[in-house]
């Protein structure tokens, strides 16, 4: 893999990660209602939902690729678009702000939500289909980069329950600004997938 592959792989996860999403949303509300201990399983289940399911990305992922080599091509087109049509979701969309009630999820409810949210399921397919596929297909390395996907899930779930105030404060003030510029980013890494 190139630096510019590198670059714009590290820019589509992180950006996807730290956006807003079921999961930092869940975190976010969790934390903000519940406190930071009160909503360690909520996390534990998510994590562990991620991991699972970032490795099942990748062992889809890389079987699809091994039965029909020629859908790497189109499996990139298709990645781009997803991220060009991602990106303009985040710019066009005002921040909005979510208040939890009841009481926190468990470890199991957690776990099992990670199944249902088509946001992840599309960032661990697009990733490795788009930035890791077309380079390698040694099992070893898809292994590695589920893992790393799943670790950079739940690191933006981790960053969005610990400055959930902050996060909430700062989309309320410049959340257009922001929006547009993560969204810039996105684009810059949909084109960094051709070049």
């Amino acid at each position: 893999m190139t630096s510019t592959i590198i670059s714009g792989f590290l820019t589509y996860t992180l950006i996807t990660a730290l956006t807003p999403g079921l999961n930092n949303i869940l975190a976010l509300s969790s934390v903000n209602q519940y406190g930071l201990r009160r909503s360690i399983r909520v996390f534990m289940g998510m994590s562990a939902g991620f991991l699972v399911l970032m490795l099942a990305c990748g062992a889809f992922t890389f079987t699809l690729i091994s039965l029909l080599p020629s859908l790497t091509r189109w499996l990139v087109w298709i990645g781009a678009g997803y991220i060009l049509w991602l990106a303009w979701r985040i710019a066009s969309h005002s921040p909005t702000t979510s208040n939890g009630s009841g009481h926190p999820l468990s470890f199991w409810v957690s776990f099992w939500l990670q199944f249902a949210n088509v946001k992840i399921i599309l960032y661990g397919i697009i990733a490795l289909s788009a930035f890791v596929l077309p380079y390698t297909q040694d099992i070893f390395w898809v292994t590695a980069v589920s893992i790393l996907l799943a670790v950079i899930g739940c690191v933006g779930n981790l960053v969005w329950a610990l400055a959930g105030h902050l996060f909430q404060s700062l989309f309320r003030r410049h959340g257009q600004g922001v929006n547009l510029v993560l969204a810039l980013l996105l684009v810059y890494c949909a084109a960094r997938m051709f070049f």
